[in-house]
Formats: C-alpha cells, sequence, structure tokens
C-alpha cells in the first residue's frame, strides 16, 4: 500500500505547528512540546530542569536569569533541534484568578438553523462582556483591589442552545444561545516576571493557571465531574469539572515541601490542609466533587488524600471516591515520549496552545 493510498484509508492528517507547554513551579521548570494531529495532540519531545531554592516562590519568577537558564535546558532537551512556533506557560499563585462566566443571546427566529455567522457574533460579542465583567469582578476582589491587574487567557469553553451543551450549534434549531467563557487574571507583577523569562529563553507566548490547564486537559478528554488536585512544592492548586466544563479553580500557599518539613505532625497537618482545600470551594454552588484526583503526593504523604476523602466526605455525607491521576485520563493526547502524571499540566498548556480544544 501506498503513502497516498493508506492516507486515504484512514483519513487525512491535519497537523498544527509545533508548539509547547510550560509548567513553572518552586522547584522545576518543565517543557512539552507537541503537535497538533486533527483533534488530538500529539507529544513530541519532553525536557525539565531543576530550580534553585527561592527561584519562584508562589507562582512568582523571582530570579529571571537562573529560572531561564533552566528554561532554555528544558526546552533543549524537549525541542530536540527543532523549534516551537507558540508557547503557553503554566503558573499557579494565590492571586491568580479564573472567572467561569455564561453570556446568553435570544435569537431572532428560534426555527431557522443556526448560521456559522451567528456563533462567530455571540463570541465576540461575549468575549467583550466577560472581559469587562472579570475586569469588575477583579477590582471586587479583596486580594486584587489596587494591584495592577493582567488578563492572562479567555477561551470560549462551551456552547449551548436552549440548556443544551453541543460540540456545534450550526445546524441546530432553539431560540437561546449561550456562550461559556474562561478568562483568567493575575498581578501585573506575576505575569510579567513569567513573560520576561520566557522571552529572555528566547521564546514567546502567553500564559495561563496550571489547574485551569489541567482541568481543561481532562474535561476535554471525557472528565465530566470530578476534582483535580495538584499538590506542588509550595502551593496547592485544584480545579472542579462539572457537567464536562471547568467551573472553579483554586489555590492557596501550603505545599509538599512545609507539610513533609512535620512528620511527627502529619495526621493533624493532612486534617488542617483537607479543610483549607474544603474551605477554598465555599463559594462554589453545589457540593464538593464526589471524585477526586490527584497528583504530586509522594506515598511519605498519603496520609493528605485520605484526609481529604474524609473531609469531603463529612460535606456530602456520602462516600467519596479519591484516586491518583493518571496519565492515561488524558485521552485527548498521545505521546511519543515517556510521561509522568507531573507532566500533565505542561501537556494541557501545550494543549491549549496547539488550539485543539477549539475544534
Amino acid at each position: 500500500m501506498t503513502a497516498a493510498s493508506s492516507r486515504e484509508a484512514h483519513g487525512a492528517v491535519t497537523k498544527g505547528p509545533l508548539v509547547a507547554g510550560v509548567e513553572l513551579s518552586a522547584t522545576v521548570a518543565r517543557v512539552i512540546v507537541a503537535t497538533r494531529e486533527n483533534a488530538r495532540l500529539r507529544i513530541t519531545g519532553r525536557g525539565e530542569a531543576g530550580l534553585a531554592e527561592g527561584a519562584v516562590v508562589g507562582g512568582l519568577v523571582v530570579d529571571r536569569e537562573s529560572v531561564a537558564a533552566a528554561l532554555t535546558t528544558a526546552y533543549g532537551a524537549a525541542e530536540r533541534g527543532q523549534r516551537s512556533e507558540r508557547s503557553i506557560v503554566a503558573i499557579d499563585g494565590d492571586d491568580v484568578r479564573t472567572y467561569h462566566l455564561s453570556t446568553s443571546f435570544e435569537r431572532e427566529s428560534s426555527s431557522a438553523p443556526v448560521a456559522a455567522n451567528e456563533i462567530s457574533r455571540a463570541t465576540r460579542e461575549a468575549a467583550t462582556v466577560t472581559a469587562k465583567t472579570a475586569a469588575a469582578n477583579a477590582e471586587d476582589d479583596p486580594a486584587l483591589r489596587g494591584v495592577p491587574t493582567a488578563r492572562l487567557h479567555e477561551d470560549v469553553a462551551s456552547l449551548s442552545l436552549d440548556g443544551r451543551h453541543l460540540a456545534t450549534l450550526v445546524g441546530q434549531r432553539g431560540g437561546l444561545v449561550e456562550v461559556w467563557s474562561d478568562v483568567s487574571v493575575a498581578p501585573l507583577v506575576l505575569s510579567g516576571a513569567a513573560m520576561g523569562v520566557l522571552e529572555t529563553a528566547r521564546h514567546r507566548g502567553a500564559i495561563v493557571p496550571g489547574a485551569y490547564a489541567l482541568g481543561r486537559l481532562l474535561t476535554e478528554s471525557g472528565v465530566l465531574d470530578a476534582g483535580v488536585l495538584r499538590l506542588g512544592a509550595d502551593v496547592t492548586s485544584l480545579a472542579v469539572l462539572r457537567e464536562g466544563r471547568v467551573v472553579a479553580t483554586r489555590t492557596f500557599g501550603l505545599g509538599r515541601i512545609a507539610i513533609a518539613s512535620r512528620p511527627d505532625r502529619l495526621e493533624s497537618d493532612a486534617r488542617v490542609w483537607a479543610d483549607c482545600v474544603v474551605a477554598s470551594l465555599h463559594t462554589l454552588d453545589g457540593l464538593p466533587p464526589a471524585r477526586w484526583l490527584f497528583v504530586g503526593v509522594p506515598d511519605s504523604l498519603s496520609a493528605l488524600p485520605r484526609a481529604l476523602g474524609d473531609a469531603v466526605s463529612g460535606v456530602r455525607g456520602g462516600a467519596v471516591d479519591v484516586a491518583p491521576l493518571s496519565v492515561g485520563i488524558a485521552s485527548r493526547a498521545y505521546s511519543d515520549v515517556t510521561l509522568r502524571a507531573e507532566d500533565l499540566v505542561a501537556v494541557g498548556a501545550a494543549a491549549i496552545a496547539s488550539g485543539i480544544f477549539a475544534s
């Protein structure tokens, strides 16, 4: 069989440009290089380099030169002589916010099929509305009040017609179009430092919250309802997934290093940590998820997921499933190199950079 006939038999593969997903945490700079192949992400390279203590604190790049050097090393290992065209940098910090907003539009005729230009107009108008709403929410946030902020990332998470969430509305009939949008905001000093280190490493791109990148990767891989929790070196970040959308992201400044430094108080510290997770969701409508996936928790800190299960069970009044996140869950991506669950934040960032979630 010729290459041409093979493509005809299996369908043509549409490839996108080479992109990179970057995670900057307190201990490591991690890079995933990938390309879009049809509606999936093909990962072609992975690289990482350790960071000195204090180089990145709570998502803020403090030592630009050393972080840029580590990032350059990680890029070199991942790109393998090729050059990624665009990068998305994932960071998590206490003051990084993602607003999940809905904008509704009444159609002139509910009996007429939805046209593509209607959706284009609705998403443009929704972007204008959500940008203003996100700015207003940031101004009302006590932690951000008076702090210059930057809009990091905005995306259309899903579309619905008369309450029905559909992959596409074109050709469907109905009266009410809803555009669900995600808009991320962070202090300018934090976003500026991350962009500066990316430029020093001679790459360009944008920034996204790490919790959102991971959560979006999982929703696009078919995870409908769950809490996704990542224990970082100095922060804990989480995303709540509901009906196939990221509906909340949270980060607080208690991480693996602080908890591991007091092994004699691990059980009590685990309960405090779990209470912090539950308390961070107090403004979320409804109960915490009954299913939780976690990453970044070593065996020595297994008391943490146990305590989380107990805390969430106490709120829900029923059993809670708490399990480690596995690479196989992220079915929207496949890899030519060996991956670990810890890589999935950078994989999610690469997926956003590739544009596969917009397809």
